[in-house]
């Protein structure tokens, strides 16, 4: 991981010469690396599936021109990428992108958020605002159901969350 990481760490300081802004906009994060990064929505160094629940209301019938599926509820994105990103970003409306997008690199596993170690937007802005930006989403997030922080909370295993995650110790539960 040691490798992996400064690797990255070079590819996104040659690429991002200057930090970019990262805001919490009500109901998403708004990363300003991620138009020019789509590290984690394009295609990826790894063919283990990333699954990422759908809410209820995000359930259509034409799910499969979007996302790859899992489920008829859970997208998932593998080496292929993501069917939604384009040169420009993501062509879906907010509303329907998966809860996962719309926070990242916070990541909710185990009703517990995290940050993505090797997003841009981490290894670049400063801890406490990342702190308070976590803050955020957890309040937006504790809006949302029990049912459904259950559903779209990542099942990361311990040792994943080890190698590639930092916690926030900000735990999530839902009303």
């Amino acid at each position: 991981m040691q490798d992996h990481f400064w690797s990255y760490l070079d590819v996104w300081r040659t690429r991002f010469p200057r930090r970019r802004p990262l805001r919490w906009r009500n109901d998403w994060l708004q990363n300003g690396y991620c138009r020019d990064c789509r590290y984690c929505c394009g295609q990826q160094d790894s063919n283990k599936p990333f699954y990422m629940a759908l809410l209820p209301e995000q359930i259509r019938p034409d799910l499969t021109n979007d996302f790859y599926m899992h489920s008829p509820n859970t997208a998932y994105m593998d080496a292929r990428g993501c069917k939604a990103a384009t040169a420009q970003g993501c062509r879906l409306p907010r509303a329907q992108r998966p809860v996962a997008c719309s926070i990242f690199p916070l990541v909710l596993t185990g009703g517990e958020l995290y940050l993505y170690q090797t997003c841009p937007a981490v290894l670049f802005t400063p801890f406490p605002q990342l702190a308070g930006l976590g803050l955020e989403a957890a309040a937006w997030l504790r809006n949302f159901s029990r049912a459904n922080v259950r559903r779209i909370s990542l099942r990361l295993p311990a040792q994943t969350l080890a190698k590639g995650y930092i916690a926030l110790h900000i735990k999530v539960a839902g009303r």
